[in-house]
């Protein structure tokens, strides 16, 4: 199996951009140092939740800090850029690379950026399926026009083509109306973001993936070996340790994540999106119960078994979110100490 970390520039109360831009570089070097495989990088626009507004110039960035790891980004909004500029950017960064990069695409979630950017919540999944078309047929060489309903252009051939075929550069992200059956339609490998249901559940999704991909007509060597899943991560020496970490800055997340996931109800004040309160708290018993099922706030015996679940079902990439909501840097240090000292090796 192969490891990686993820890097979201997450903001709370109690640190500051410039902190969190400084801890998060210093993870990606421990992370190559310790033999993680990748590192990735979100696209998050507008709040707190993410400094990171452009995950490909992060992802440039991140290529010239490091020598070996991949870097990845999770997840480009296609519909909120235009896909030839996709086209062009991630061909660019094919060849600057050598072979490093790996780029999910998506369609977001939060609709405070729809809102922001002009794209109506229900036009987001077709916007996608053109945008998705015309960085295709921009890479396959000839001149392509297009004239869709949001997309229109005389012939055009970006420069410069990528070195890599599409499935070997693109990831698709898949959740809420995005089923599994639509990135084998597309020819493009998963990425599965699934930290709110039981490791077992993601375990019989990706099972599922699996026999999909033995029926069609892909190379399921290729695809399995560049699918990846996302999960929720904290390592301390007890479990009971690693969920009393991580219990406050999830709370932080959870909040934050419900406010800008969720378009509000009549009367809601734009302004109180940047303005807030403490979060609520989560009762002990519903946390109690979401790291024992779903997060991987734990010992490094209890996520190794999580893990193995996911390996029986033919799961060979996991990135993990270590620090999720802002845990402290001395904690998440610890903690990707923790994971290749005492888990990795059980995985080689």
């Amino acid at each position: 199996m192969k490891f990686g970390t993820y890097h979201t520039y997450q903001v709370p109360p109690w640190t500051t951009t410039e902190q969190v831009m400084a801890d998060e570089l210093e993870r990606v070097h421990v992370a190559e140092n310790l033999g993680f495989d990748s590192v990735w990088v979100p696209e998050q626009h507008f709040f707190d939740y993410c400094a990171c507004p452009d995950a490909l110039t992060m992802v440039t960035y991140l290529l010239g800090q490091t020598t070996k790891v991949r870097v990845g980004a999770a997840v480009v909004n296609l519909t909120l850029t235009h896909p030839l500029r996709f086209a062009e950017r991630a061909a660019l960064l094919d060849h600057l690379g050598q072979g490093r990069v790996d780029l999910c695409i998506g369609r977001g979630y939060q609709w405070p950026q729809n809102v922001a950017f002009e794209v109506e919540e229900a036009a987001t999944k077709a916007r996608f399926t053109e945008a998705l078309d015309i960085v295709l047929g921009a890479w396959a060489g000839d001149p392509k026009s297009y004239d869709g309903k949001y997309f229109r252009f005389p012939p055009v051939q970006t420069w410069p083509r990528p070195v890599r075929r599409p499935d070997e550069i693109l990831l698709m992200s898949v959740g809420g109306t995005t089923p599994l059956e639509e990135t084998i339609e597309r020819g493009v490998p998963l990425a599965l973001s699934s930290p709110f249901a039981p490791v077992e559940a993601t375990a019989q999704a990706f099972s599922r993936y699996v026999d999909l991909l033995e029926a069609s007509d892909h190379d399921v060597e290729a695809f399995l070996d560049r699918a990846i899943i996302l999960l929720y991560t904290l390592l301390a020496p007890s479990s009971d340790e690693a969920r009393t970490i991580a219990k406050g800055p999830y709370e932080w997340h959870m909040a934050r994540l419900a406010a800008l996931s969720v378009p509000p109800g009549p009367g809601h004040e734009w302004s109180s999106l940047a303005s807030y309160g403490p979060p609520p708290e989560i009762p002990d018993a519903d946390y109690a119960q979401a790291t024992e099922t779903n997060l991987l706030f734990d010992d490094p015996d209890g996520f190794s078994q999580k893990i193995d679940v996911l390996r029986s079902a033919g799961v060979r990439n996991i990135v993990t979110w270590m620090g999720v909501g802002g845990v402290a840097q001395e904690h998440v240090l610890r903690s990707m100490r923790l994971f290749a000292e005492e888990v990795r090796p059980r995985f080689a």
